[in-house]
């Protein structure tokens, strides 16, 4: 019996070893060449084709807003949006704001991109002050449309702390020539959006 056990735990000993070698030359083996892909595209049946965005993708009109802690980068938001679509139109603009204690102005330059400075500037088009305890509400808007809404309310109907006060600098037929007119974020700073 002694001599089976000899026998039987030398076998295991060498399946072991066997498996161990056959695992290690799995490791060290190369792998075998993939199938080669067809590079000519695949054509779908019509109707399941989806073309992918080729612009950078904007909120639709009326869809939520991201967060904005302050009221410069909630305009540069409408302005870079749909509520800018046009804003090429214009050859320039230059819009001051007066809001929070501080005075910043947004500009358009002939041939250029819409900007954001502070301070004031010159020559401007409009200049408009917001009441202090209305930037809340205007930040708290969760489309252009609610944005707008509470943006006329107050420029219609000022209360105390919530107003809004548009001067305009320019003649209104200078600046809807200039293509003030086309623009829904424009329209709505120089109080010309119903």
């Amino acid at each position: 019996m002694s001599l089976r056990r000899l026998f039987g735990r030398k076998k295991k000993d060498e399946d072991e070893k066997k498996e161990s070698t056959e695992v290690k030359q799995a490791e060290v083996a190369p792998a075998e060449p993939e199938e080669t892909v067809s590079e000519e595209p695949m054509e779908a049946p019509a109707g399941l084709v989806e073309e992918a965005p080729t612009e950078e993708i904007t909120t639709p009109p009326g869809a939520a807003i991201p967060y904005h802690d302050s009221l410069k980068d909630r305009l540069m938001f409408f302005f870079s949006g749909e509520s800018g679509a046009g804003v090429e139109a214009p050859d320039e603009f230059m819009i001051e704001f007066m809001a929070m204690g501080e005075r910043f102005h947004i500009v358009k330059r002939p041939m250029g991109g819409v900007e954001l400075g502070t301070g004031s500037i010159s020559d401007e088009d409009a200049f408009v002050r917001v009441g202090q305890e209305l930037i809340q509400d205007l930040l708290s808007a969760a489309s252009f449309e609610q944005f707008s809404e509470i943006f006329i309310q107050y420029y219609r109907n000022p209360g105390p702390g919530k107003f809004i006060k548009i001067e305009l600098r320019k003649a209104m037929f200078d600046l809807n020539r200039r293509g003030y007119a086309r623009v829904p974020i424009l329209k709505l700073l120089t109080g010309q959006a119903r």
